[in-house]
């Protein structure tokens, strides 16, 4: 997608807002990557890194010895890499303009990559898959944060003008291309490009009013459901009905967030059998 094509923009509110997003799901990325076995003095690639606020931590974490490659095709977001690399003295970080489906790296180049709700939006995710796995040397790996179930998502208690404003979103994703829970096809897709998914567990998250959880998604409500009203998924009543619901549980402070569910996957390619 070309930066008119991302679905909330790329605007300083949208960057506000995948900072945010950033620091709610920190905890849960940093513990892929512990499990996936990312270390210090590897050459990973961050694939759609958006402005790069999980770059900056796969840079950290591989160390002023490792190597990040990070591929976006917002100009906007590789230009704001690029100076936050500057900013913070992280010369291992190798912001690239380009998209996904284009991606070219010389054959087992890579220790490991990441993506986190990429794989969703692709025409054709099983070649970028393909390539990624082409990319990547035995025994590397790829780990992958994709929604399995998005459409889970509740208000609790259930709030009538919310499952309907989740009902105009899930009808928004075919509509406009995506595979939202592409990660329904992660274990098909992976044999087909001689991965092993070597760990594949779902994860949600149970968020009270105030909470990241709750910041999190009234922040993508409010930019993302005025565009669904002008796609007329939605009626502008309805988002009126929406608003007044969201803020009388604000007010009451009682309420929680049950996030979509999404899936940690860890893909491997496998080494080459030892021979005695």
């Amino acid at each position: 997608m070309a930066d008119r094509e991302y679905i909330l923009g790329t605007d300083q509110v949208e960057l506000d807002r995948l900072r945010n997003q950033h620091q709610t799901w920190l905890e849960q990325a940093y513990a892929v990557f512990e499990r996936a076995g990312l270390r210090a003095g590897q050459t990973l690639l961050d694939l759609g890194c958006g402005p790069g606020f999980t770059t900056v931590e796969l840079a950290r974490l591989v160390g002023p010895a490792g190597r990040v490659i990070a591929l976006d095709e917002s100009e906007r977001f590789v230009a704001f890499l690029d100076a936050e690399r500057e900013r913070l003295g992280l010369p291992q970080i190798e912001p690239r303009l380009g998209r996904a489906e284009a991606l070219d790296l010389p054959a087992e180049s890579l220790d490991g990559a990441y993506a986190r709700w990429l794989f969703c939006w692709l025409a054709d995710p099983a070649a970028v898959l393909a390539a990624v796995a082409a990319a990547l040397r035995p025994g590397g790996v790829l780990v992958l944060q994709e929604y399995l179930d998005w459409g889970a998502k509740k208000l609790v208690p259930r709030g009538p003008a919310h499952d309907r404003v989740v009902a105009a979103c899930m009808a928004s994703w075919p509509a406009g291309g995506a595979t939202i829970d592409i990660a329904e096809h992660l274990p098909t897709l992976a044999a087909h490009c001689g991965l092993v998914l070597e760990h594949f567990r779902p994860v949600a998250r149970l968020g009270p009013v105030g909470s990241l959880e709750w910041r999190w998604l009234t922040e993508f409500y409010e930019s993302y459901l005025p565009r669904l009203v002008e796609r007329g998924l939605l009626m502008r009543d309805e988002l009126s009905a929406w608003r007044a619901e969201w803020s009388a549980r604000e007010a009451e402070g009682r309420s929680y967030v049950y996030t979509p569910t999404m899936a940690d996957a860890i893909l491997r390619k496998p080494a080459p059998a030892a021979t005695s």
